[in-house]
């Protein structure tokens, strides 16, 4: 696959993910994680800490793992503290700041684990996605 087209395919990956589509490992690790990321990025780790299962926090931390990002992973494990007064939300606020200061920093480990392992995303196919086109096509 030549550079371009695996950017492409890279972009239209990380579309679907955004969407909540693909059924992938990877696309599944890649949903969880920017589930937790929009809510703690668009309403702060408190409301993400209530408004997430624990399951879903624990899932969104594997996503991280999955994606090399170890200490954002023990971070959103720690979001439930972020309840606890304003100073702990506001501390991990500007932790999770820290470690992620933008979306370019998920999608930065996105895109080198699936230049890596593309096979553990759904394939990409024209009938959903109609703009782009795979290798075989």
């Amino acid at each position: 696959m030549t550079q371009a087209l695996a950017s492409q395919a890279a972009e239209v990956v990380w579309s679907r993910a955004r969407a909540d589509l693909g059924n992938g490992p990877g696309d599944r690790h890649l949903r969880a994680l920017l589930l937790v990321h929009g809510i703690v990025t668009n309403c702060g780790p408190a409301h993400a800490a209530i408004s997430c299962e624990p399951a879903e926090l624990t899932v969104a931390a594997e996503g991280c793992r999955y994606l090399g990002l170890d200490e954002l992973a023990a971070l959103l494990l720690r979001l439930p503290d972020a309840t606890g007064s304003d100073s702990a939300e506001q501390r991990l606020d500007e932790e999770y700041y820290e470690l992620v200061p933008d979306d370019a920093t998920i999608r930065r480990a996105f895109e080198q684990r699936y230049a890596t392992t593309p096979d553990d995303f759904e394939e990409i196919t024209a009938r959903r996605f109609p703009r782009y086109h795979t290798a075989e096509k």
